[in-house]
């Protein structure tokens, strides 16, 4: 059952549920109680939006006789499945899952919407009388349908914001205007709703009470605002608050309609970065010291965005996530502190984590809810814990750099019942397969340090099933995801692999490896030159000939590493404006000859 008291969306399916029939084969029926129940709901200030398989301009014709087609937003008329599109209308519209009401007679779309977005409120046509009647006894406060009018203002500026190459160049040409007003006794009653009903923008979280809103207002040690936000779209009216005392923010709170714009930013440093102590889960950083130049611009035409200058960067601009490659490569690379790194390791009980870099578990980390990932982690004892972290998706990085290495060797797994996916070991020896136990268990087959048994490996067949390692086609995919739900203004840089045979390879599962290499880095390459802020770097330019492997198809001599240093450096230099540099050569050469020597002095101690 829905909790009335939460919803600020409810996404209504057609055919047999908003209207009685079918519209594809014939007349429909509207009952005028769900006309009225749509006037409702937007009085309160419930915002509809429409789900529908079904002939979108037939659709608009029947809403538009019946006066109803102002009446929703970011309608999804078509005959795809309805999961995905669901959770795209909340990503546009900025919203919750737990602040949605989905309402459809079909039990399958039902459960697809509840699958892919595992917190959002189910109905059914059997829940419109309850509805009916929780709009009867609820507060008429949006009677001239604002909160209607600036969501029509959102769905307008996102399909502008689709012709801009860049989001910053977007928010620059949209000549976002904001006020702060701190004579604020007589918002009281829209002070008190948003920081009832926000949540993913509310920093604070101190749900006060009317009276105790008054009493904070009218404290005169107490420095309070509310904020004000336009743009050449439209007025969102008032969207932010604050409460300040003593360089203390007691509250700190805007509405999600303003999501993206930069708003709680340019508040937070406008005060001076007082304290602020956040209470749960926000999606906005204010961990840069700028204040957006797109707000409050003098001149409201469009601009370029100027490169950043190295004073003006924040720590862990650059993400660098993948194996031994980029492991390599790193310490070649001056100015760290820039850099945030997530490389393959090794725990304490010798279990080496490889597969965190794995497309596939980048992908997975935000497909998945979070009860899917848990039950996965539960399920498999040899996970990591962390195999979903999603973080790079959250963090605001302005580069992230991966390798492809561990698509190449790594097998891939799904969960029969439903789909969830993971790569663990070469895809060579399937854990599937019986006839691999007794040499994965003994370690004759890689197992990573992972103690395998019988009884492991049975629980874990009985529910998840081998589907291979991932094609070049798979890999291209699952990059475009990558590239779709990261910043579009991040730059993703992707690490080839190598293409040159190793002569003296001894590994079954590396006897083609270059050429399964040259296959994906071809897909990436062709993939690559069609896609904005995607670029790749190319070990092979530096790959000469057998000398330049060290003890392994993946392992290359220290001037390789070097070079490809070189590379990355001129990626954040050319992206970011910044001016960073490789170490020294004579580093390099200091380091290369101590490997040199190493066997040598080995061999000296040993005879002492």
């Amino acid at each position: 059952m829905y909790q009335f008291e939460k919803i600020k969306l409810v996404i209504w399916d057609l055919d047999d549920t908003f209207w009685q029939g079918t519209l594809s084969e014939g007349d429909i029926l509207i009952p005028d109680s769900n006309i009225k129940l749509i006037n409702d709901l937007t009085d309160i200030g419930i915002v509809n939006s429409i789900c529908s398989k079904n002939d979108e301009n037939k659709v608009n014709a029947e809403l538009k006789k019946h006066g109803l087609d102002d009446f929703f937003v970011f309608a999804s008329i078509n005959w795809e499945s309805k999961g995905n599109r669901v959770k795209q209308i909340l990503k546009e519209m900025n919203l919750r899952e737990t602040n949605v009401l989905f309402l459809d007679d079909n039990h399958f779309n039902r459960e697809e919407v509840k699958f892919t977005c595992p917190e959002i409120m189910i109905g059914t046509p059997e829940d419109l009388d309850h509805l009916i009647a929780n709009c009867k006894t609820a507060e008429k406060k949006d009677l001239s349908h604002k909160r209607l009018k600036q969501y029509h203002v959102l769905e307008t500026k996102k399909a502008e914001e689709s012709k801009y190459d860049t989001n910053n160049d977007f928010l620059f040409a949209s000549d976002i205007k904001v006020k702060v007003e701190e004579k604020c006794i007589n918002r009281i009653d829209r002070i008190h709703d948003l920081i009832l009903r926000s949540n993913q923008l509310n920093f604070t979280k101190i749900r006060s009470s009317k009276e105790e809103l008054e009493k904070v207002i009218n404290d005169p040690s107490i420095r309070a605002g509310v904020v004000f936000v336009s743009d050449r779209f439209g007025d969102y009216g008032l969207v932010g608050f604050y409460a300040l005392r003593k360089q203390k923010l007691l509250h700190f709170v805007f509405s999600c309609r303003v999501l993206g714009m930069g708003i709680e930013q340019y508040l937070y440093n406008s005060l001076g970065r007082p304290e602020l102590l956040i209470s749960g889960e926000v999606v906005s950083d204010l961990s840069s010291l700028e204040i957006p130049a797109w707000i409050n611009q003098k001149n409201a035409k469009a601009k370029s965005v100027s490169k950043l200058k190295i004073s003006e960067l924040t720590e862990h601009s650059v993400l660098i996530k993948g194996p031994c490659d980029l492991f390599q490569i790193y310490p070649y690379i001056s100015n760290t502190e820039l850099f945030d790194t997530d490389f393959s390791r090794t725990t304490d009980d010798g279990t080496q984590i490889e597969s965190t870099s794995h497309t596939t578990q980048m992908v997975e980390a935000i497909r998945l809810s979070g009860k899917q990932k848990e039950l996965v982690n539960n399920e498999v004892p040899f996970v990591c814990s962390d195999i979903y972290d999603d973080s790079f998706y959250v963090n605001n990085y302005k580069i992230i750099i991966i390798s492809i290495l561990q698509d190449a060797n790594l097998g891939v797994y799904r969960r029969k019942e439903s789909g969830e996916r993971f790569a663990v070991l070469e895809y060579l020896h399937p854990l599937t397969d019986k006839a691999n136990w007794d040499k994965i268990i003994s370690g004759e087959y890689y197992n990573a340090g992972i103690k395998f048994d019988k009884k492991m490996l049975t629980e874990f067949c009985e529910k998840y099933e081998f589907i291979g390692r991932n094609t070049p086609e798979q890999v291209v995919s699952n990059l475009n995801f990558i590239r779709q739900n990261i910043s579009n203004e991040c730059q993703l840089v992707v690490m080839l692999g190598g293409e040159l045979y190793y002569e003296k390879n001894a590994n079954e599962a590396y006897e083609d490896r270059h050429i399964v290499h040259k296959a994906i880095n071809d897909a990436i390459r062709q993939w690559a030159n069609g896609v904005k802020n995607v670029s790749f770097i190319d070990v092979n330019k530096y790959l000469v000939d057998q000398s330049s492997f060290y003890d392994h198809f993946n392992h290359y001599i220290k001037p390789v590493y070097y070079s490809l240093a070189k590379d990355i450096v001129d990626v954040v230099n050319s992206t970011l404006g910044t001016e960073i540099k490789e170490t020294s050569k004579l580093k390099m050469v200091q380091v290369r000859i101590k490997e040199i020597l190493a066997p040598l002095y080995y061999k000296i101690k040993k005879r002492k």
